[in-house]
């Protein structure tokens, strides 16, 4: 009777030791996980980051048609994104640029189109592992320099009588949003 009491005891004990050991196994996935997908929403956030880089490097002339569509982080800015490595997203991020369209901006005095101002870029990024992905997407707005002097507002460069080489065109970050975490 004492053999059978001691055995139904071991066995308990074995199912509380072996119930603990899976807490803890699913409690290090779940934080993997995490990890992971932080992995994943950092490397898209620099792809978004890239693409505002790559915005400003627009010239004047509106020749944007190269830098439409689909890039890797870097194609257009040179930048370098390290991936594959241990702890490293297992894949450069990319990015979607696309141009937002703009009611009552045409100008009736101008004969040639006039390139949008406001882009819609759509970054993905992945984590250590293939299946985890963040798709990220955010609004900007381009402001040139001539988009800035055209607008009736005196800028620094026409207060202090400098060229226009001296001004530096700026992106500025409208909206973002989380599309998909998988």
């Amino acid at each position: 009777m004492t053999l059978l009491t001691c055995s139904l005891v071991l066995f308990g004990v074995a199912l509380l030791a072996s119930a603990s050991l899976r807490s803890q196994q699913d409690g290090i996935s779940l934080t993997y996980s995490n990890i992971d997908r932080l992995l994943a929403q950092q490397a898209a956030e620099s792809a978004l980051r890239d693409a505002a880089v790559s915005l400003t490097m627009i010239p004047e002339d509106g020749a944007i048609g190269q830098a439409l569509g689909s890039h890797r982080l870097g194609d257009i800015t040179g930048e370098h994104f390290p991936y594959g490595g241990p702890g490293q997203s297992c894949a450069a991020p990319e990015y979607f640029l696309e141009p937002l369209s703009q009611s009552g901006s045409a100008d009736t005095t101008q004969h040639e189109p006039v390139a949008p101002s406001r882009y819609r870029v759509t970054a993905t990024g992945k984590g250590i592992s293939q299946a985890t992905m963040v798709l990220l997407e955010a609004e900007f707005e381009a402001l040139t320099c001539g988009a800035v002097q055209g607008s009736g507002a005196q800028t620094d460069d026409q207060a202090t009588g400098l060229p226009d080489a001296e001004c530096t065109p700026r992106v500025r970050r409208l909206a973002w949003r989380l599309l998909r975490a998988s």
